[in-house]
């Protein structure tokens, strides 16, 4: 009877003991992260990696002969084989540009299927995104005639740019030592050195073993536990840590030069006379893509996209002012210097016959978080206005497009566009009926 009092005893004690630890875990934890544990990966303990992999970009992307990269994967639209055709029934649009582009597309179709539904008019659009994370005149150039090559064929083209041209050739001539018309991330897509090789290695190690924590964490009974959490926690942001080490380490610029890697460097005296040669790039690179536009048959819509940066573009709302705009960010100088010349350069496109369109001023009136990081991403509704702002400027080319598709016009089919002259240009007969 004594004994098993004594345990009873020692049992109640070691209980206590561990709900003691326990709710000292569960207080470390809320003092550490400003929350109680979650139970595993799918809460708290995965936020430590949600940016370890921003900087890994480089190294799982596709190296392109033309491009200079696209996302991996045969299913990507900049890799497909066959390439979409007319036909009959429905509207092709390519959409050009960077990640706001890559962001916009899937809202850009619902508002197009939107107008098509509103109208009546039995068509369907085709949203074929050729716009991707950091591409920047002139890749916009290279991925258009490339697919117009290999017999893509379009009814529009649209173009969103305007933000890449300017921050990322910037960061590509100062920054890294690489041709501000290189692709973005170059430098760590050409061949890599013997260390850069181990540095990679490092880093291949380091995401295994965050894989195997995260793993781990989904499978324990222990998931639960503040004290588990707390340990597991502070080992993923270890890694992390040292992931996010490891890739500037292998981000920086090279102190060799090589012409593979640097490309060709002009020799830019300053900001000011950069920022002149890579509005050219842009200007011409619009140009390009309008006469490449009309030659296949469809018409060129170029847009410049809005940014947070232009003054006086956005009312900013307290959670903009939080997290999507850095007063301190080196590169603010831009959009007030650069901006107005990008907008001289616009008048001219016009003046030139190409459609183009400054929507730096959409949400000048609107007083809505819109804006989700210090760059010039939106959340879902700010994809949503851009989406319709643009649809709505693409209805003229949207109503030829639907005219040749009424019974008894002249209709494209899916051999061949046939030669039409009612765009805001002329354009030439389609070659592709004879191939």
């Amino acid at each position: 009877m004594r004994r098993s009092k004594k345990a009873l005893f020692y049992g109640i004690m070691a209980v206590m003991t561990l709900l003691v630890i326990e709710g000292m875990a569960q207080a470390a934890y809320l003092i550490a992260y400003g929350e109680f544990n979650g139970g595993g990966p799918a809460g708290p303990a995965a936020v430590a990696t949600d940016d370890a992999g921003d900087d890994t970009r480089p190294y799982w992307l596709l190296r392109h002969p033309y491009y200079g990269y696209t996302r991996p994967g045969a299913e990507h639209p900049m890799n497909q084989a066959p390439l979409p055709r007319r036909e009959d029934g429905v509207a092709l649009i390519g959409l050009l540009g960077g990640s706001v582009g890559l962001g916009v597309a899937p809202v850009f179709q619902s508002a197009l299927e939107s107008w098509f539904r509103q109208n009546d008019i039995p068509l369907r659009p085709l949203v074929m995104e050729l716009a991707y994370d950091g591409m920047k005149q002139p890749q916009q150039v290279m991925v258009l005639a490339n697919t117009l090559a290999r017999g893509g064929e379009f009814d529009i083209i649209v173009n969103l740019d305007g933000h890449n041209e300017l921050t990322l050739s910037h960061g590509n001539y100062f920054e890294l030592g690489v041709s501000p018309f290189f692709p973005v991330w170059w430098q760590q897509l050409v061949t890599f050195t013997a260390e850069e090789h181990l540095l990679i290695g490092r880093i291949a190690a380091e995401r295994e073993q965050q894989e195997s924590l995260l793993k781990t964490a989904r499978a324990t009974p222990w998931r639960w536990s503040a004290l588990y959490g707390l340990l597991h926690r502070y080992r993923l942001e270890r890694v992390a840590t040292q992931l996010l080490a490891l890739n500037h380490e292998l981000a920086a610029p090279s102190r060799d030069y090589s012409l593979e890697r640097n490309g060709p460097l002009w020799d830019f005296s300053d900001q000011s006379e950069l920022r002149r040669a890579t509005l050219r790039v842009w200007y011409r690179g619009s140009v390009m893509l309008n006469d490449l536009s009309s030659t296949a048959g469809a018409e060129y819509y170029h847009f410049l996209q809005p940014n947070q940066y232009v003054p006086d573009s956005k009312p900013l709302t307290d959670a903009e002012l939080a997290t999507a705009y850095d007063s301190e960010d080196g590169t603010i100088w831009i959009y007030d210097d650069a901006y107005p010349q990008l907008l001289r350069l616009g008048d001219e496109l016009r003046r030139q016959g190409v459609n183009y369109y400054d929507l730096t001023q959409i949400f000048a009136d609107n007083r809505e978080t819109l804006y989700v990081d210090d760059c010039c991403h939106l959340n879902e509704r700010g994809y949503e206005l851009l989406a319709a702002d643009i649809a709505r400027r693409l209805e003229p080319a949207l109503q030829r497009r639907a005219a040749r598709a009424a019974p008894g016009a002249a209709g494209i089919g899916q051999h061949g566009a046939g030669c039409d002259d009612t765009g805001s240009r002329p354009r030439l007969c389609s070659q592709q009926a004879v191939l």
